[in-house]
């Protein structure tokens, strides 16, 4: 569960950030080039018919306005469009610039009727009537909010009011002055620009209240939590049960490969039934084929935001944290499974009625089944694997074949020296830099780097899950949590403790946050050929 950002309003303007909105938008446009190829067709074969009626228009002019550059030009724009929209596929930003194009180019051709008519006053006429067809089309086509319409209607329609003042003038339309036709022209583009911005709102509010008030199975979904670029999170209730719950939705826009990784995670998730671990209610998929699944809503906040906001833990309540966090842990470790992403904003701690400092340890999407002989460690595909660069174990950056349960025990001792010290193991102005020096650099001590006391006992037991060898470290959570039993201040971090704090500091932080909001640090793709990252 990455960190996904809260959705921003009117942002992404014709497009919403929802799963397939890319998509939809790149569809419902080559509709609209299609819809207007096939009006094309057969209004400029009447138009061909009406001329030839005509016994004032000769042959050759009737050949001449059939294949006007005009025409070409308007088939040219419409095939350019739909072949830009093949080449762009979900990109947003080049979506709607083609958007952009297709409507002024048109009217920008359409313009010309004013001049290329074989009737003058009717090329004015058959111009407004296209400028007016044509948005409104484009709104009930195409997805936009209504100040994209309205702004895209008023440049399609400029090109239009320049021809008709200066057609007027050089060709004599009408027994009318030219500012008069300008002025009709212009009430013909008002109303044009009021009916398609006025349909846009509306179709694009409605399809907005249907996607938030979308069903998943048994899970009505409420309102959208947050947006990222693999996934969409909402709050939802189940039907018949009425609680709240998460749902996370993959986008129709993710790769194969993410796609693969979260019907993964929820299925090696749901094995897991430790207290300590995030429940995981339900899963499937839509009837359009996109992977969901609905997970227990949780209060509370993440450690990273716990430590960015109120600095380092007493070491106390370091331990109680740490200790479930390892029950968790060791229950994936006895099924086989490394978690293999565990940093402070997969961990996340909720202000529960009776225990009040409750763990939960999230995101299993970096899971890996060590009775899977067939997966390669650490590796997600040729010359890359996946981790987050500050909580990386050594042979995990490695890419070694024989990595066990101390890669989290590693992990798990990084995010401790985080909450003691209140900064990362190690920093760096780059992944690769930081890599390296998980691999070879000698942790400094953490109460060298705060201004809180740190018990020796406690510090010793954290160092030693950072050793750079699996072997000098501990060999299970299990052995971890009794060595934090065995601290001085293990029972120091009473109920009475977490119960006073939540009260005091609860508010201040905004408690209800939940858990699919979480990670400030993301999840890497680290490039081993390349030396390079970026985030996942």
């Amino acid at each position: 569960m990455e960190r996904l950002p809260h959705e921003e309003t009117g942002r992404s303007g014709s497009l919403d950030t929802t799963q397939g909105g890319s998509r939809f938008f790149r569809e419902r446009l080559v509709l609209m080039c299609k819809v207007i190829a096939c009006i094309d067709v057969g209004y400029f074969a009447l138009f061909t018919l009406a001329l030839r009626l005509d016994s004032k228009v000769g042959y050759f002019a009737l050949l001449r306005e059939s294949f006007s550059l005009e025409t070409l030009g308007e088939y040219l724009l419409l095939g350019g469009v739909v072949v830009g929209c093949r080449i762009a596929g979900n990109s947003r930003r080049v979506l709607r610039v083609l958007d952009l194009i297709l409507l002024v180019g048109l009217g920008c051709l359409w313009s010309s009727w004013c001049f290329m008519h074989p009737y003058p006053a009717l090329g004015a006429y058959e111009m407004v009537l296209a400028l007016v067809a044509a948005p409104v089309l484009r709104a009930v086509l195409v997805p936009s909010s209504g100040v994209r319409t309205f702004a895209l209607t008023l440049l399609a329609c400029v090109p239009g009011l320049v021809a008709s003042f200066i057609a007027s003038r050089v060709r004599h339309l009408t027994m009318m002055t030219p500012a008069t036709l300008t002025v009709l022209v212009s009430n013909w583009c008002a109303i044009s620009i009021v009916f398609s911005t006025v349909a846009s709102s509306v179709i694009y509010g409605l399809r907005s209240e249907v996607r938030q008030a979308r069903r998943l199975g048994q899970y009505t979904l409420l309102a959208k939590i947050g947006e990222g670029g693999m996934g969409v999170v909402y709050q939802a209730r189940h039907a018949l049960l009425r609680r709240r719950t998460v749902v996370k939705v993959v986008s129709e826009d993710a790769s194969p490969e993410a796609v693969d990784r979260f019907e993964r995670e929820v299925q090696l998730t749901s094995q897991l039934t430790h207290p300590n671990t995030i429940a995981v209610y339900d899963f499937g998929r839509t009837d359009d084929g996109c992977f969901y699944y609905a997970m227990e809503y949780l209060d509370g906040l993440d450690l990273e935001g716990l430590v960015s906001r109120t600095g380092p833990l007493p070491p106390a309540r370091v331990i109680h944290v740490l200790r479930q966090a390892c029950g968790a842990l060791e229950e994936a470790h006895r099924f086989g499974l490394l978690h293999r992403d565990i940093k402070p904003s997969n961990i996340f701690l909720c202000p529960r009625r009776g225990p009040a400092d409750v763990v939960k340890v999230l995101d299993f999407g970096l899971v890996k089944d060590l009775t899977d002989k067939g997966e390669r460690s650490g590796i997600t595909h040729e010359n890359s694997f996946l981790g987050t660069p500050l909580y990386m174990s050594p042979e995990l950056v490695a890419a070694r074949t024989d990595i066990d349960a101390r890669s989290d025990i590693y992990a798990l001792g990084a995010v401790a020296y985080y909450l003691l010290a209140g900064v990362p193991l190690f920093s760096g102005g780059s992944a690769v830099e930081v890599l390296s020096q998980h691999l070879l650099a000698t942790p400094v001590p953490p109460s060298e780097r705060t201004a809180r006391a740190v018990p020796e006992d406690l510090e010793a037991v954290v160092l030693r899950c950072l050793a750079k060898e699996p072997a000098a470290r501990y060999a299970t959570a299990r052995d971890l949590c009794a060595a934090l039993d065995a601290c001085v201040d293990a029972r120091l971090w009473s109920e009475e403790h977490a119960t006073a704090w939540w009260s005091e500091h609860g508010p201040l932080l905004s408690v209800e946050r939940p858990a699919s909001e979480l990670g400030a640090a993301p999840t890497m793709v680290i490039d081993l050929q390349h030396r390079g990252s970026a985030a996942a």
